[in-house]
């Protein structure tokens, strides 16, 4: 018999991942994660999709990463250690090997087409590094001194590295001074493409080089795009990236370009939909994953996710543009892909808004589920799909959104309305497990896709120096369309919340409106001007959100945009829950409303969390975020029931 959900069921649910095929198409290997409560940590190991079936192929217990060798004869993954991050390899029946030890991550692993060396990236590993805890004094000479995730990482940029198979010997590629994002090897093994950040104070602007492995040149190509990944053809004459130019900041979509080695020509490959090549949807179940973004298969098609109205497909396109939908399933998301060598055979993951994620095998024909991993939690709880309403924005475009119904429905039944993060990410037919937990507590959750969402157009998405305006009233419109459509809901029982973006959204809209009878506001932004200086990303995304210049030529610019100085206008009781180690929100975000409302005698608590980031309610440590699940119901059971 179905039962409702408690906030403990998180753990119940499997996190199926990284999809990784083998060149040959023939295999998929891909990871399977728990919430183990009990430990206060996330149990992950490897296992394999063949003839045989489907089995754990390593018994983790923090396996991740898995990456085929060229010939398919080997598996190379990494275990996450107590003191470092150990990288094996393993033949399927045969016994693993360690081959390297590093106490810094190693991510996006790459093997060479003679199978002879492993490319991964890392930071400085070297043996004067001392622990930034251990050192008397932290001397920085570079911005960020820290990341959101990381911790600490001023004087360790991220580099390429090779290790030699089997032998072990480890040899650093590059000397970034400020780091390396993406990177390919070419497939004769010669070269690598790669795009390091050229400005310390412009990290988002990128240059594609090409290194050759032989010789030890390193020759620039182009720079100043934005780029999010880099990727050899088949024949090694081109090069295709995801990047932009930033026509319109941080609200521009990532597109796809070919770069001709030959004449350093580059070139546009754009299908003609106004769409972002980037999958960006929320989910708050997701399991560790080293997908890449896109592949290029030797069908000469460059495939890749795109965004598209609640919902991220698969398509692909060739250098001509001409545009496939490869996988469109209609009210499901496609979270990650991995295609063998021709291009015919894809392993991928797909969700719903009441199905986690699970594998599919597509031949080029038909597509098939390969696991059943959630099956029985799917039938165990009650889980319903959300229905789609759609409202009109005051500049005349459609606004989606989706209401999530407990199953007891009754007259006068309170309600949440969601907000999402970014503001340039977007809800829609992903699973997310708070809305599910809420829904069964008793309330219909509200969500959907104002101004600034993505899944758009960039014109849509493009909320710069705006922020409170359109996308505030459209939310507004969501919320009363949404009473309308949903006669039991009670009006006078609504509630607002969100994080990060949509932490701003909730502290914006409580200087607003005294509508909402409590509200909830996590990792959120309440001051630009701290902001500024506070953040990872601070001193370039507030000039680029706020289109304004530094605060101090732009002080009333700042202020205007700034909950914090509207504090005297709240009368919503209000949540503020914060991450400690929160480097993108940092946590004086919260301290300073909080203080603020204090001192008016406005109804305020706060909830700090040790110990975790910005990513608290998607990664963040079990208890935490069965606690955080726990507040948050105590505080909207209070103020709405």
């Amino acid at each position: 018999m179905a039962r409702d959900l408690k906030a403990e069921d998180l753990s119940k649910i499997v996190l199926v991942s990284n999809p990784s095929i083998s060149h040959n198409g023939l295999k998929i290997a891909f990871l399977v994660s728990k919430l183990d409560i009990k430990g206060n940590n996330i149990k992950s190991n490897i296992w394999i999709y063949d003839r045989e079936g489907v089995y754990p192929l390593t018994s983790g217990p923090r396996d991740y990463c898995p990456s085929w060798s060229y010939n398919d004869s080997l598996i190379s993954y990494v275990t996450k250690k107590k003191k470092g991050f150990s990288l094996k390899v393993l033949k399927i029946g045969h016994e693993k090997y360690e081959i390297a030890f590093s106490r810094q991550p190693i991510e996006s692993i790459k093997w060479s087409s003679d199978n002879k060396s492993i490319i991964y990236l890392s930071r400085s590993d070297d043996k004067e590094w001392k622990n930034y805890n251990d050192r008397e004094a932290l001397i920085v000479d570079t911005i960020p001194p820290y990341f959101n995730g990381e911790g600490f990482i001023f004087d360790r940029p991220r580099n390429i590295f090779m290790i030699s198979y089997p032998h072990g010997e480890v040899m650093q590629l590059t000397n970034s001074k400020y780091g390396i994002n993406s990177f390919d090897i070419s497939p004769n093994g010669e070269k690598v493409v790669y795009s390091t950040q050229q400005d310390e104070l412009k990290p988002y602007l990128n240059e594609i080089r090409v290194l050759n492995l032989r010789t030890s040149e390193d020759i620039g190509i182009i720079k100043d795009y934005m780029i999010e990944q880099v990727l050899w053809s088949p024949k090694e004459e081109k090069v295709a990236f995801l990047g932009n130019k930033l026509e319109k900041g941080f609200a521009t979509h990532m597109k796809l370009y070919i770069v001709n080695l030959k004449n350093e020509e580059v070139k546009q490959v754009w299908p003609g939909l106004n769409r972002n090549i980037e999958n960006s949807i929320n989910s708050d179940v997701r399991g560790p994953s080293c997908n890449a973004t896109m592949a290029w298969g030797e069908d000469n098609r460059i495939y890749f996710l795109l965004s598209d109205q609640g919902h991220v497909h698969l398509y692909a396109a060739n250098e001509k543009g001409n545009l496939k939908g490869v996988l469109r399933p209609k009210n499901y998301v496609i979270d990650e892909f991995s295609i063998s060598d021709s291009g015919q055979i894809i392993a991928y993951t797909k969700m719903s808004d009441r199905e986690p994620k699970e594998i599919y095998y597509y031949d080029g024909f038909s597509d098939k589920k390969i696991s059943e991993f959630n099956k029985s939690f799917i039938e165990r709880y009650h889980l319903s799909n959300a229905k789609y309403y759609k409202t009109k924005s005051e500049d005349g475009s459609e606004i989606d959104y989706w209401v999530l119904l407990p199953e007891a429905l009754k007259e006068g039944n309170p309600w949440i309305l969601y907000i999402h993060g970014g503001p340039k990410t977007f809800y829609g037919y992903s699973f997310n497990f708070i809305f599910h937990y809420l829904s069964s507590r008793g309330f219909a959750v509200i969500y959907g896709n104002p101004h600034g969402s993505d899944s758009y157009t960039e014109e849509f998405a493009d909320i710069r120096g705006k922020y409170g305006e359109i996308d505030y009233a459209d939310l507004m419109s969501i919320a009363d369309d949404a009473l309308k459509q949903v006669k039991q809901l009670d009006p006078e029982k609504g509630a607002v919340a969100g994080g990060s973006y949509g932490g701003f959204m909730t502290n914006w809209i409580v200087t607003k409106t005294n509508r909402f009878k409590a509200a909830v506001t996590e990792r959120s932004c309440s001051n630009w001007l701290s902001f500024y200086g506070s953040s990872d990303i601070g001193w370039y995304f507030t000039q680029d959100q706020l289109k304004s210049r530094n605060p101090w030529l732009d002080l009333e610019k700042f202020k205007e945009k700034s909950p914090l100085f509207y504090a005297d206008k709240v009368t919503t009781p209000l949540l503020i829950m914060h991450a400690l180690e929160d480097y993108r929100c940092p946590y004086e975000q919260a301290l300073q409303l909080f203080v603020a409302m204090k001192n008016l005698s406005s109804e305020v608590r706060l909830a700090l969390f040790p110990k975790e980031n910005h990513d608290l309610t998607r990664s963040g440590r079990p208890k935490s975020r069965v606690k955080y699940m726990e507040i948050l119901l105590d505080w909207l059971e209070k103020h709405l029931e």
